[in-house]
C-alpha cells in the first residue's frame, strides 16, 4: 500500500514539473516515446530503447523545488 502510494505521489510530481507555458504539458511535454511507454499496459513487452529519445529544451527554465 505505501509503495503504491509512493508511486502515485511520484508521478504526480513528474506531471507537475512538466507543466510549462510552451503549449506542452505534463507526459506530453516528454515527448511521444514517452507518453507511448507510460501508456502501455505494465504486462506488454518492454519498448526497445535503441531508437527512444526525450527532447531537450534548453532555454526552459529548470525544475529546482
Amino acid at each position: 500500500m505505501l509503495k503504491n502510494i509512493s508511486i502515485l505521489v511520484l508521478l504526480g510530481g513528474v506531471l507537475v514539473a512538466c507543466g510549462g507555458g510552451s503549449g506542452l504539458n505534463g507526459i506530453a511535454s516528454l515527448g511521444s516515446d514517452f507518453a507511448r511507454a507510460f501508456a502501455q499496459d505494465r504486462n506488454d513487452e518492454p519498448i526497445s530503447l535503441a531508437g527512444v529519445s526525450l527532447p531537450q529544451f534548453p532555454t526552459r527554465e529548470p525544475f529546482n523545488p
